[in-house]
């Protein structure tokens, strides 16, 4: 029935009467009126720009449009990696654009055949979405440089290598940078490398906001909506805690009347190497399994807080004449879970492992803050078996995150020389350092970790047996916690949640998460194949095209309908939550239009108006057949 109902509405989707969800209780507002005149300030920049070239543009659009000739638009393809929640978001996409007289076709791919495609170039259009590694805006930004692992739209690769259509202009914050039609790699890459070297803070995230301001104007990144974080747990269950990224932790919870919980976070890992490991839900098993320098624990109020762990204590920088911060840690007395001693020299090597070339980990880009990552020889080295020395470029704010990341997290010996984390596969050979260790792993159901009394921390550990049971399916997990047998599910099926809510509203929870769920573009997919456009002049109308794809999409539909877990429509790539600054939310200060926060007004009114320019500006290159 409600299948009927989304494509009847699908149909019609230019009279629909939408209501936000209000969020208001999930985030602190920052002060408003500094918002805007930043944004003001910004604005009047850019006006002030786009008026001095107004006629050069206009004589430039003229004889643009006068060598394309009108066509039907592509058949666009889009891809989505197996689930219910994902294949529903794609069908609305498939609807909204087959309203405006352009077809897509929908591609299910299995997870990692999906990874595979997008990584490759190999689509149209693809899912995607970003939960920030650490609270500083770089992490959505520096994943889009032309190495990058995450560069899956394909910035600065194939035909878009040598198209020389952006400019860079640094020379009012010092810098000795000016670079006009220059490349991706020319400038955004370097953009984000002058980024991570800025030490003034103020410039630091003026930089940012124009390396964003780069990426949306490309229109390759279609923000869909800011995710939260959405879960079921028992109400007989106490102590349990989660991270802004999503990490969940178990190790301090109670049960009455057991020792053990059953928890399902997703399917099978797919790797439990912490230098290898990626998605959220396998770094929460391997936070439970592994200890590194700092962890994510819950103060006296219940907030999530970063404390020393194996670490004596979370030092401050000393300061260096060139600019450069060295910290020294002293590490405490503690044991690998075969009983050897860790030492220094563990985490020297580990770190080295897990950032270098050879192995090529996914969040190996996330020891680029210490020195010598470009030469693939960082600055960490054991003085002795207790004390460790690491050498950043910079002092940054974050670094305590990413001592509590599991990237940074160290790695037995015996399993360093594994470049594949094959020893990650198996119990007998799984030694780590953390609240737990491997008790039985069976493949496809279900991994039991049992209490490590060789952990440091052991006597504050409450839960002696965690049992973390694989299964993809939300409406398994659903059944499972409705009948006991797993007290925390980490997904509901989307269409339940209105049920849930109103029967189990003391289990079901709804926290914030800094994330962005988004639609990225393959940017060297020719969306004019019939025209004579080349080179620049074609990328400059693929732009226009993109972004005007992009305004048919309605976030409060997405939101409101179909995810109905209080996530906010999303109008920038950096995501909500994420501070600026002064303190106030990077995203409100996105964007050259006081009038709204973002680079799109995403409200329910101005659905209408965002429409009818889409179809304006589609029409001057397609010949729209409107459903």
């Amino acid at each position: 029935m409600f299948k009927k109902f989304l494509a009847l509405t699908l149909a019609i989707v230019l009279c629909l009467s939408l209501i936000a969800c209000d969020l208001s209780g999930l985030l602190e507002e920052p002060d408003e009126e500094t918002e805007k005149e930043s944004k003001t300030k910004k604005q009047e920049e850019t006006l002030t720009e786009e008026s001095s070239e107004k006629d050069t543009t206009k004589k430039e659009e003229e004889s643009r449009d006068e060598q394309i000739k009108k066509a039907e638009p592509p058949h666009l393809e889009y891809i989505y990696n197996t689930s219910e929640a994902h294949k529903v978001i794609g069908e609305y996409l498939q609807a909204a654009l087959n309203a405006a007289g352009i077809k897509m076709t929908l591609v299910n791919q299995e997870w990692n055949i999906f990874l595979e495609t997008r990584y490759n170039g190999e689509y149209s259009l693809a899912r995607n979405g970003w939960i920030a590694d650490f609270n500083d805006p770089i992490t959505f930004l520096d994943m889009w440089t032309t190495e990058s692992y995450s560069n899956d739209v394909q910035f600065g690769k194939g035909a878009h290598a040598s198209i020389r259509m952006y400019d860079l202009d640094l020379t009012k914050y010092g810098y000795n940078i000016k670079v006009d039609d220059g490349t991706w790699s020319e400038t955004y890459d370097r953009l984000i490398s002058v980024i991570k070297d800025c030490k003034d803070k103020e410039t630091r995230y003026d930089l940012m906001h124009i390396a964003e301001d780069m990426l949306m104007d490309t229109g390759c990144i279609m923000p869909l909506y800011y995710y939260t974080d959405l879960y079921m747990i028992d109400k007989d269950v106490d102590g349990f805690y989660s991270n802004p990224i999503g990490i969940k932790y178990f190790m301090n919870s109670k049960i009455k009347g057991s020792d053990a919980i059953s928890v399902c976070l997703g399917g099978e890992p797919q790797i439990l190497d912490p230098a290898l490991c990626s998605a959220t839900s396998d770094m929460s098993i391997v936070s439970h399994l592994f200890s590194g320098l700092a962890k994510w624990t819950q103060d006296e109020n219940g907030n999530a807080v970063i404390v020393a762990d194996v670490a004596e204590e979370l030092v401050e920088p000393v300061y260096n004449a060139d600019g450069t911060v060295t910290y020294t840690y002293t590490l405490k007395d503690t044991l690998w879970s075969n009983g050897d001693k860790v030492t220094a020299q563990d985490f020297e090597q580990s770190w080295k492992r897990a950032a270098s070339y050879d192995l090529g980990a996914d969040y190996g880009y996330m020891f680029d803050v210490i020195m010598g990552y470009d030469k693939d020889d960082l600055a960490v080295r054991a003085i002795d078996d207790k004390t460790l020395e690491v050498t950043l470029y910079s002092d940054i704010h974050y670094w305590n995150e990413l001592l509590a990341f599991p990237t940074y997290f160290p790695v037995h010996i015996s399993n360093r020389g594994d470049m594949n984390g094959y020893w990650a596969t198996r119990v007998d050979t799984y030694i780590c350092n953390g609240a737990y260790k491997m008790d039985r792993w069976d493949y496809s159901a279900i991994l039991t970790l049992e209490k490590n009394n060789n952990y440091h921390d052991a006597d504050n550990t409450t839960m002696e047996n965690i049992s973390f049971y694989f299964s993809d399916d939300p409406n398994n997990m659903l059944v499972n916690f409705k009948y006991g047998n797993w007290q925390f599910i980490d997904e509901v099926p989307y269409w339940e949640i209105p049920k849930i809510k109103e029967e189990n509203s003391d289990e079901f929870k709804i926290v914030g998460q800094i994330g962005t769920y988004f639609v990225c573009w393959n940017i060297n997919e020719n969306l004019l194949p019939d025209s004579n456009l080349k080179g620049v002049e074609l990328e400059e109308v693929q732009q226009e095209i993109r972004k005007s794809i992009s305004l048919l999409i309605d976030r409060n539909y997405i939101v409101s309908e179909i995810t109905q877990g209080g996530e906010m429509p999303a109008s920038s790539l950096v995501a909500m939550g994420m501070t600026d600054a002064d303190g106030s939310e990077f995203y409100k200060n996105a964007g050259n239009d006081s009038s709204y926060d973002g680079y799109y007004d995403v409200s329910p009114e101005a659905q209408k108006s965002n429409w009818e320019k889409a179809i304006e500006i589609l029409s001057k290159y397609y010949n729209l057949k409107l459903a």
